[in-house]
């Protein structure tokens, strides 16, 4: 186990114990900022828990293990908040690990897990980076193991998935039912097996329906921008699809500009259309919603032994209400 204590996190983000030690259990009332703060230094000083210390006077017999990205998604942010909430309502505490690919840092956590005897572990995953190789060995700990997007680390634990062609046939039937017929569709330039499929999804979808698509790519919102701006000129679609949230911002920031009442349809892990004026119609991964999902899974198997299961990520519809 790593000999870094909470005295050296606070030393070194300028925060008291008592504020490091609630940004690692994850509560509330500590600020997204601070608790990104506070999971960065613990990843690069290999922060792994010391049951002998502070967690000593905090341990609870109803122990979860919550780990999260150091720098997580306003998707995982809101599971974050959702999951420590049902969590205390149920009578157990959350302690955040901070999840990263260091494997002597990941066995350290995975031992701290094994010794204060944790009744269950969350494992959050970024879905465009690999599991950490040493998550393979935490269903030996012979607790319930739930993992929330990226990828399965290991057989025999509960995962929930992103279901990419379901998303997209979502978001195809929605432009559909909408009558649009001339359709742009921007997917992320980078080679990815995520963007080809959900590129395939939809285009199948949209054409199965007899509309017309055309497709192009862009590395970032700069080069969304440029090409929706020319598809305003163009005056040749009556909608536009983006596939992330980075192109959706910059096809958002082209149609602002051009006064345009293009309708603009895509796909967010972030949120980020709800901080914009709502014209914008988008399918919505919910944060809170699988974090209900999730500690319901989790106090089931808790309960009784439950085979593994693979679930879908909870898919909201937001529609624009320009």
């Amino acid at each position: 186990m790593s000999d870094t204590t909470l005295h050296k996190i606070a030393a070194a983000v300028g925060l008291s114990i008592s504020t490091v030690s609630r940004a690692l259990k994850g509560h509330p009332d500590i600020s997204v900022q601070t608790r990104k703060k506070v999971l960065s230094a613990a990843a690069k000083l290999n922060y792994s828990p010391n049951p002998n210390t502070v967690y000593n006077a905090i341990r609870s017999s109803h122990f979860i293990a919550l780990f999260i990205p150091v720098t997580p998604s306003k998707y995982f942010q809101d599971f974050l908040h959702a999951a420590n909430q049902i969590a205390e309502n149920a009578d157990y505490s959350v302690l955040v690990l901070p999840l990263t690919n260091n494997t002597v840092s990941t066995t350290a956590q995975i031992k701290f897990c094994k010794q204060n005897k944790v009744h269950g572990i969350i494992i959050c995953q970024d879905p465009l980076l690999p599991s950490n190789p040493k998550f393979k060995k935490i269903k030996e700990l012979g607790v319930p193991v739930i993992v929330v997007g990226g990828t399965l680390p290991s057989a025999g634990v509960h995962y929930f998935k992103e279901d990419i062609e379901a998303v997209a046939n979502l978001v195809a039937q929605k432009i559909v039912e909408k009558n649009k017929r001339h359709i742009l569709a921007i997917f992320d330039a980078t080679p990815s097996n995520r963007t080809e499929l959900i590129l395939n999804a939809f285009i199948d979808k949209v054409s199965a329906l007899e509309k017309n698509i055309s497709v192009a790519y862009a590395a970032n919102s700069v080069e969304a921008f440029s090409l929706c701006t020319l598809a305003v000129v163009q005056k040749k679609y009556d909608a536009i699809f983006c596939m992330n949230d980075t192109l959706l911002l910059g096809a958002w920031q082209a149609l602002q500009a051009t006064a345009s009442s293009m309708d603009l349809f895509g796909i967010s892990e972030t949120g980020l259309p709800s901080l914009l004026p709502p014209t914008i119609s988008y399918a919505h991964y919910s944060g809170k919603q699988l974090a209900l999902d999730t500690m319901q899974l989790l106090k089931a198997v808790m309960q009784a032994k439950i085979p593994a299961t693979e679930k879908p990520l909870a898919i909201s519809w937001h529609q624009s209400k320009a």
